[in-house]
This record gives structure tokens, C-alpha cells and sequence, in this order.
């Protein structure tokens, strides 16, 4: 690796506040394509968790630049979160191809958080001259906080106490700091970490979040700029993280104004990215901002792939074509406890009830998938003898069965209360069924329902990509939660109430399965 070296550097914003970067060259003398990334956690860091450090990018012919957003690490100023990021971009942007180690051309850089501060700016701005957001969205509902109305409690509310610690890191306030730590690391956030983010963060958008979905009010809106989305541009995912709807939908919105994105959703969790994912980065990089031929956008061949769970190997992402599954349910009422009960039956009419009755006190588990603390595949083998989870099952394919999309679950559905969730499971049962391996989830939270009356409900799950091998099975399971991925329904519509408390109701449910059936839709709509 050739040496390199770094410094920092100061932006004065044009209302005073400081930005601070961190910029790494190569060691010898000259000016080079840059990649910018703009992010809350420190510059030092530079998310180095899922992307090479700035030394390996250096290496490879980059000027690279981290900055501390406004109100982090070394950056003067309030931090207020997504909202104060456009004016902020736009004016970094400006000043990053000033610099002299840049040659004029700008590549943009990074995931979650810093993948969204990439697609905010001043409209009319220049746009960057490439972007890659990965494993982020731009639609604070639904690719941020909630799937179908269900609060994301663990994922939220351990990363508002992680940008709260980062706050008393800044304020030096070592009590603070020290009691969320503890919180984290005990696991007593689950129920503790609504009230620390009140004592410790209480402009916390985490909380605004919480506060929004339980008062149906209105989200804050990013503003995507249009010149920005005709750039070229590589969109990364991930079949476990919890914002791959977002990924998708910035394809869309890409496509929908003349852009031609580059997407690729891979193996991978929030966190955890596969194998390969740094040099895909580069071959992307070096082609739009090392390439001395302009490139045809239109014209070029574009990267459109996804992971195939079961084959263990990538797939060409189809636009719109989807293969047109559905699955009615069967049960005779004892699909909670006899698998062989609950059928899944393809492209047939379901039929029969089940019930299950929701105990606050021991809630069914959410594990695995996009929302567990342990993300991924997951066996959920002992989940799914609990008694509040109905179980439905295919016979052994007689041949292989592609599923790909997003599988989405109607149904007709009564409850004794007026506020219940529905969570459900995908699952692929091997030929021996030893394992049942968790492969997509989705949930939906219903509201002000009226008790023992027939409700019409819907419920999307999480995308993805499988075959399912001649003599396997596909089960899906359905509960009344999923704790602590989701928190526990009261019962009676107050969505603050994370963890099981003295007021939380039993619910139950009942399902009419003639009414009820699993279907397949496409990535792209």
C-alpha cells in the first residue's frame, strides 16, 4: 500500500458554524478525484465498520474527505439531525473542489445516515459528479421508524441512545454517558430508554419519530434533487436491513426522472456487508471519476443484482416481472398447535379459523430478519411451538419454486380490543425439518378498530430473493408480536409503550382464513 497521510481542515459555514474534516491523501504531491462523506460519528472512525479505511481509498488514487456533521465530533453548532443537512452539503460541496488536493471531481460516500446526507442539498447546487447511499432511505415513515405503523423499538431506541452518549461525549457530562452505556450494554433500554432519551436528548428525533406515528402527525420530508438523481449512481442494500425499501424506492424515483442507477442489494445486514462489497465500490468509482471518456449513461451496461438466499449467488434484479404465487391458509382451528393443521396451499382458496391470544406478560419474539438484535437468517424453530403462533406449511415442492419480491399477506381478521399487531414470518423448512430458517418478516400495527368486527388488513413483508429446492417446505408463521424488534401493543392504541407494562390488555385474535392468502409482488410497481 503506498504511504499516505492526512490533516485537518476547518469550512466556515456562511452563519459561522465550523465544520471540521479529516482529508487523507496520497504522500506524493498532486491534486485527485475526491470522495466526500459527511456523517455524526466521528471523522476518526469514518465508518470504518462496513467501508476500508480512508488509507486503502488514498491508496487507490482518492483524496478522501470525513466530515464531522454540524453539532458532532469537532463541528461547531447544534446538531438537529437530517433537517439541518441540505444548506450544509451544498456549501461542503462548493468547498471540497476548492480544495487543492482535489482535481474538480467528486464522488460521494457512505451508509445509513451519511448515505441520506448524500441525496440532501440547495436545489440548483452543483450536483456531485457520482453518489453511492447505501443502507439508507428518504422516507422517514416508512424506511426509518415503522413497518406498517409498528415502531422499529429496538433498532430506534438503542441508536437514539447512541447519539445521545455522543451528545454527553460533547457536553463532558461522564453520568450520563456512563448510565446510557449501562443501559445499552444490560439490555435495560428495552424498557429504560424512553425516559433516558427524555432526561439526556429530549430533542431526540427518535422521539419525534415515536411522537408522529403515535399522533398520525406529518413526517419531515427530504427534497430530492433531480439534477443530483441523474447522476450516475450506485445504490447499495442489504436483504437483512431494515432500510432496503428505501434503496428500492430511490432506484424508482431515480428511474422516474431520467436517471439510470446502478443497485445492488447483497448478503448483508446493517453492519455486516459480504465480501467483494469495498472493490465494487471502486470499480464504480474509477469508472466515473478516473475515466477520461465521458460515459453514456443511457446506453451503458448497468449493475442490477441481488443475493439468492438459498443458491448462494447473485441474480439479475427484474423491473417489474414477478412470478405469480399466492397462497391460501388452511387450518381447522389448530394451526397453533399441529403443524400438520395449517396448510399453505399454492394458487388455491384457503379456508377454516384460528385463533391465538396474545399474552403481554410473555410476548411472542421477534428474532432475526431485518428488525432482531441478531439480524439475518434465523431459526425459528422454537418460536414457532410457542401457542400464540399459527403455523402454515406447504407439502414438499415437487420442484423448484423462486420467490422474489415482496411477499405481502391479506387477511380478515377480529379482535377483542382496539388496537392489535400482526406480525408474520417467511420461512424455508429443510427436507429433514430440523431448521426452520426465517427468510422475510413484516408487521402491521392496527389502530382504533372496533372490537369483535371483521378487519380488513394488509401486511407487506421485507424483500427478498430465494429458491426454494425441490423436497423443501415454506412456512409462514403469524403472531400478535414480535418483541423487541417491535414493542408490545397495549391494546389500546398508546404506541409509547415499548415494553410489557400493568396496563398492557391480552388481545385476541381470530383469523378468517377464506379471506386470507399470501402473495408475491415485484420489487419495482
Amino acid at each position: 500500500m503506498r504511504e499516505v497521510k492526512w490533516v485537518d481542515k476547518s469550512l466556515i459555514l456562511k452563519d459561522g458554524v465550523e465544520l471540521v474534516s479529516r482529508i487523507w491523501t496520497p504522500k506524493y504531491e498532486g491534486s485527485w478525484p475526491t470522495l466526500l462523506m459527511r456523517q455524526p460519528y466521528g471523522r476518526e472512525i469514518a465508518s470504518t465498520i462496513t467501508y476500508s479505511h480512508p488509507k486503502w481509498w488514498a491508496s487507490k488514487g482518492y483524496t478522501v474527505v470525513i466530515q464531522d456533521v454540524r453539532g458532532q465530533g469537532a463541528s461547531s453548532g447544534i446538531f438537529k439531525g437530517f433537517s439541518q443537512e441540505a444548506s450544509d452539503t451544498s456549501e461542503t460541496h462548493a468547498w471540497v473542489r476548492s480544495l487543492k488536493e482535489c482535481n474538480g471531481k467528486l464522488g460521494l460516500y457512505g451508509f445509513s445516515y451519511q448515505g441520506l446526507t448524500q441525496l440532501t442539498g440547495i436545489k440548483d447546487s452543483k450536483p456531485p459528479d457520482c453518489l453511492s447511499p447505501a443502507m439508507t432511505g428518504i422516507d422517514f415513515k416508512n424506511h426509518w421508524s415503522s413497518d406498517g405503523g409498528a415502531f422499529w423499538w429496538n433498532n430506534n431506541i438503542a441508536w437514539g441512545l447512541q447519539l445521545a452518549a455522543l451528545k454527553m461525549r460533547r457536553e463532558h457530562n461522564f453520568l450520563g454517558w456512563n448510565e446510557i452505556i449501562s443501559a445499552l450494554e444490560n439490555k435495560s433500554y428495552l424498557r429504560k430508554g424512553l425516559d433516558l432519551l427524555e432526561k439526556y436528548d429530549p430533542n431526540s428525533f427518535v422521539l419525534e419519530w415515536l411522537e408522529n406515528l403515535n399522533n398520525d402527525n406529518d413526517f419531515l420530508k427530504i427534497k430530492l434533487i433531480s439534477s443530483w438523481l441523474k447522476k450516475p449512481m450506485l445504490i447499495i442494500g442489504g436483504l437483512w436491513d431494515p432500510h432496503l425499501k428505501g434503496a428500492l424506492d430511490l432506484y424508482q424515483k431515480s428511474k422516474a426522472v431520467g436517471g439510470n442507477p446502478d443497485i445492488v442489494i447483497g448478503d448483508a445486514t446493517h453492519l455486516n456487508w459480504w465480501e467483494g462489497s469495498q472493490n465494487t465500490l471502486l470499480d464504480f468509482f474509477d469508472k466515473h471519476l478516473k475515466s477520461d471518456q465521458e460515459i453514456n449513461e443511457t446506453n451503458s451496461l448497468k449493475l442490477r443484482k441481488i443475493w439468492n438466499i438459498s443458491l448462494k449467488k447473485w441474480d439479475v434484479i427484474k423491473d417489474s416481472k414477478v412470478s405469480e404465487y399466492k397462497f391460501g391458509l388452511k387450518s381447522s382451528g389448530t394451526a397453533n398447535f399441529e403443524v400438520i393443521d395449517g396448510s399453505l396451499l399454492k394458487n388455491s382458496k384457503g379456508s377454516g379459523w384460528f385463533s391465538i391470544v396474545h399474552d403481554p406478560w410473555r410476548p411472542s419474539q421477534g428474532e432475526g430478519g431485518h428488525l432482531g438484535a441478531n439480524p439475518g437468517i434465523f431459526n425459528r424453530d422454537i418460536i414457532d411451538k410457542r401457542l400464540d403462533v399459527g403455523v402454515f406449511q406447504t407439502s414438499s415442492f415437487q420442484e423448484d419454486l423462486k420467490i422474489s419480491g415482496i411477499p405481502i399477506l391479506e387477511t380478515s381478521v377480529m379482535s377483542d380490543q382496539t388496537s392489535f399487531d400482526i406480525c408474520v414470518a417467511l420461512s424455508l423448512v429443510n427436507a429433514e425439518e430440523k431448521t426452520v430458517n426465517q427468510f422475510s418478516t413484516g408487521f402491521l400495527r392496527v389502530k382504533n378498530s372496533k372490537p369483535d368486527e371483521e378487519c380488513e388488513c394488509k401486511v407487506e413483508m421485507h424483500p427478498t430473493n430465494i429458491s426454494l429446492l425441490k423436497g423443501a417446505k415454506l412456512r409462514l408463521s403469524i403472531s400478535a408480536a414480535a418483541y423487541p424488534a417491535i414493542g408490545v401493543n397495549s391494546g389500546f392504541g398508546e404506541d409509547k409503550l415499548g415494553a410489557p407494562t400493568i396496563n398492557h390488555k391480552i388481545i385476541t385474535l381470530s383469523f378468517k382464513l377464506n379471506k386470507t392468502f399470501v402473495k408475491m409482488t415485484p420489487f419495482f410497481n
